[in-house]
């Protein structure tokens, strides 16, 4: 076993060990919420604050904008690689046209009602301001990634992009299903005064949500509480971060930092949507949960890969 492979197995063992402390804390924290969420909610709730809009808003960007980058270099290494014309031709597509999608995709996000369109309303569904987004925010870690995959000599890079889409994909799905079972309405719309809509704990199941949208016109995700979605996203960054040092050499070493950067950034971002009424501890302790849960398998699957290709 070579020295890099040695020093990249360390890498993931000590990151595995460290999520799973993460994870406890989490767990620890869901806990709480299960019990104090209203306690907490109440405390902390501070709708009108602009700067924490702000700073709640970065916390999708990650897991978009690390997917255009790699398509970009994975377009490299299809385009450089030894496979048919006609091939690299079909894959090549369809890394371009995935990746217009998941940019585009990401500046929708930034711009929904969630997000910066709950600072400037006019955003949300604007497409004139999605495709500036998109092509500001997004479209340009494409080239980014395929011009620096161009001079990575990494040979695992391929492989190791693919084992970290299929988690954000596990992830993306885990999110999707888990907030259509459960209807629990946002802090923010309980306190509004509709009569039927109060705190309900997670574990409780709330009825009528399509009546009360239908009656109050209240939009229908304010009833998507469980868990955050936000907190799912921006927790992927600790296994989001550290993939950087795959393609830029400065980050080579710094594998640990980038994993510690991405917990801070989960945890800044769990407490903005506790501040504006989004979530509640347990929503955002759930989501955490669920991202750390996938930010271990991406570590495994990365340990696996650096093992095999020995």
């Amino acid at each position: 076993m070579t020295q890099k492979a040695i020093n990249d197995t360390n890498k993931y063992r000590k990151m595995i060990k460290l999520l799973i402390a993460a994870l406890l804390l989490l767990i620890l924290l869901f806990l709480t919420g299960t019990f104090c969420d209203r306690a907490a909610a109440e405390t902390l709730f501070s709708p009108d604050n602009t700067f924490i809009k702000v700073i709640t808003s970065t916390g999708v960007y990650p897991i978009y904008a690390v997917q255009v980058l790699f398509y970009g270099a994975l377009y490299e290494r299809t385009l450089h690689s030894s496979k048919s014309k006609q091939f690299k031709m079909v894959i090549c597509t369809f890394f371009i046209l995935t990746a217009l999608f998941l940019g585009f995709n990401g500046g929708k996000t930034l711009a929904s009602r969630n997000n910066l369109g709950e600072i400037f309303p006019s955003f949300i569904g604007n497409l004139p301001v999605i495709i500036i987004i998109s092509a500001i925010l997004e479209y340009p870690l494409f080239f980014i990634g395929y011009f620096y995959a161009k001079k990575s000599d990494d040979k695992l890079l391929t492989q190791r992009i693919f084992g970290l889409f299929i988690v954000l994909l596990f992830a993306f799905i885990s999110m999707q299903v888990m907030k259509n079972f459960f209807d629990r309405p946002r802090y923010r719309t309980a306190v509004l005064g509709y009569e039927g809509i109060t705190f309900v704990p997670w574990y409780k199941p709330f009825t009528g949500a399509e009546k009360y949208v239908a009656a109050y016109g209240i939009n229908a995700d304010e009833f998507r509480s469980f868990p955050s979605g936000h907190s799912i996203f921006s927790s992927l960054s600790t296994c989001i971060f550290p993939s950087l040092a795959w393609l830029f050499p400065k980050l080579k070493n710094k594998q640990m930092q980038l994993f510690v950067a991405g917990f801070i950034f989960c945890i800044i971002i769990m407490f903005t949507r506790m501040l504006l009424g989004a979530h509640y501890l347990s929503d955002v302790s759930a989501g955490a949960i669920i991202g750390v849960l996938s930010s271990i398998a991406c570590a495994a699957i990365q340990l696996r890969i650096s093992q095999k290709n020995t």
